[in-house]
């Protein structure tokens, strides 16, 4: 019989397993990387562009959170085996931690939310896949008031995420919280800290090329760094000192960013990823399985609707001829998006009309080229980038909560937290590449608001048939296939697009060219 010995970060098999299991924990704890061709050392036939999980030739070792692959394969072989868990559970050491949110949020814990903490704590670890509009962020800070350990760390992708979810923890918990990045270090016993300044803090600020840090090019990395070397090593030592660490839109996180981040903290025993979409495009989804453990829960948008917790998305698929006789990616962008006049003045005319019904807008870009042009020739509308402070970013964001906007344009800086439940539709301008993210940009209108009930959610989506573009248009097919409540509609163009919207809101022209419903 052998034995799987358990630790934070990684495990291993001690005792003799047969030739085969070794070759098919090989196989099964690998994944080959999509652009291993254009990488030097594969061009060089130094490498053959698969990365391996499982090291036999280092004690037949593997990422703790591949576990369930490792039991699964040893009990197809007939291989015995028993558990030896050398993790140590640390003590509460915050017994009087308590989740009390205000009063005037009027929340109330719903039954998977409460499914979902319940099997996170039993798990200790593991990743929580959550739709947008789920509470993921409120699930995660009940969790933490549940586990009463300290340090913990809650890892976000950028600054406008770092003050969100320390806004909702300090809101919630009867602790001080942290705040860790875009210049600031404030250590507390929980923190809220950006994936950018951990990365600094570990490799040392001479070492890091945060461009290898990115998931993809729209990735909106644009913090402040920490000065003196003083605030550096402190935050070092509160990331190896972690008991529990959390990091959120785990999926968006390049496995260099992960792996680095997970295994400065080897003391963490409570360890969750969340994310709306547990999948990647380059193949490496079970780079995010290594580092959390295998999905505790999966709640869908679909799922949702059907509870009545979000509204139901009608999504337009307008056609876009947009065919080139070019080559380079960013040529064919450039012509068919960036600058694509006819494809942009529809995108205004269209959210002009929105407007006219009173229904809010939020037009999706990828380049400020776009962005300004649509801003340029629109009246009442904000475009928000990361050329703004945080400070009017959010001013901005409230204009659009609070009503006193119905229309503004943001960059991908937008994927991820902008909570503004009144938004009715959204306009996805800017195609892009990582397919991925079209569940967060239509998750953004989703959202129930409490003060103006609303049924349905319009989203617009430009297909391209240009080279490249028209297989991110087929790879968005794909996804929203996986969701049975999401409505698509095949529009039959750009000039048609105001008219299927009344159309499926019911509203009818009269003769004189008035609106009746």
């Amino acid at each position: 019989m052998v034995k799987i010995v358990i630790n934070n970060i990684h495990s291993k098999i001690v005792g003799f397993i047969p030739e085969e299991v070794t070759a098919d924990l090989d196989k099964s704890l690998s994944y080959e990387l999509k652009s291993a061709r254009y990488v030097p050392s594969v061009k060089a036939g130094n490498w053959d562009g698969v990365f391996r999980l499982y090291l036999k030739h280092r004690g037949q070792s593997f990422y703790t959170g591949l576990l369930s692959f490792v039991r699964e394969i040893l009990e197809k072989h007939n291989v015995k085996f028993e558990i030896e868990d050398r993790r140590l559970k640390p003590e509460q050491n915050l017994p009087h931690l308590k989740f009390e949110p205000p009063a005037d949020w009027g929340y109330e814990e719903r039954d998977y939310q409460t499914f979902t903490l319940d099997r996170a704590v039993k798990f200790t670890r593991g990743l929580l896949s959550m739709c947008t509009g789920a509470g993921k962020t409120v699930v995660v800070t009940k969790l933490i008031s549940q586990i009463k350990t300290y340090p913990f760390v809650f890892y976000v992708l950028t600054k406008d995420l770092m003050e969100q979810a320390h806004k909702t923890l300090s809101a919630c918990l009867n602790e001080p919280i942290g705040m860790i990045g875009d210049g600031l270090c404030d250590i507390q016993k929980i923190n809220v800290c950006t994936i950018q300044t951990a990365i600094r803090a570990i490799n040392g600020e001479n070492k890091v090329n945060i461009n290898d840090y990115k998931y993809d090019e729209e990735d909106a990395w644009d913090e402040k760094q920490i000065e003196g070397q003083d605030k550096i090593d402190a935050i070092k030592q509160m990331i190896a000192q972690a008991k529990g660490i959390y990091l959120d839109e785990a999926h968006h996180a390049a496995a260099k960013t992960a792996v680095e981040v997970m295994e400065a903290s080897p003391n963490a025993y409570w360890r969750f990823g969340g994310t709306a979409t547990p999948y990647r495009e380059d193949g490496d989804e079970i780079m995010i399985q290594a580092m959390f453990g295998t999905k505790i829960v999966h709640i869908k948008a679909s799922y949702l609707i059907q509870k009545g917790v979000l509204v139901k998305p009608y999504i337009f698929m307008v056609p876009v001829n947009s065919a080139v006789n070019l080559h380079s990616y960013q040529k064919i962008y450039k012509q068919c998006i960036t600058e694509n006049k006819e494809l942009n003045d529809s995108v205004i005319k269209t959210a002009n009309h929105l407007k006219s019904l009173d229904l809010s807008c939020l037009i999706l870009v990828n380049h400020y080229p776009q962005g300004d042009y649509i801003k340029t020739n629109m009246e009442d509308t904000e475009f928000v980038t990361g050329r703004m402070t945080t400070k009017k970013r959010s001013e901005s964001i409230d204009k659009l909560r609070q009503g006193d906007i119905k229309c503004m344009i943001a960059t991908s800086l937008a994927d991820e937290g902008l909570d503004v439940p009144t938004l009715n539709s959204a306009l996805l301008a800017g195609g892009g590449a990582s397919a991925s993210r079209v569940y967060q940009r239509i998750g953004r209108t989703l959202r129930k608001d409490p003060k103006k009930p609303k049924d349905k959610a319009i989203v617009v989506i430009y297909t391209h048939n240009a080279r490249y573009l028209e297989k991110h248009a087929l790879k968005v097919r794909r996804l929203l296939k996986k969701e049975p409540e999401f409505a698509i509609i095949e529009s039959k163009g750009l000039e048609y697009i105001c008219d299927e919207i009344d159309e499926l809101l019911g509203i009818k022209k009269k003769d004189n060219g008035l609106f009746e419903i």
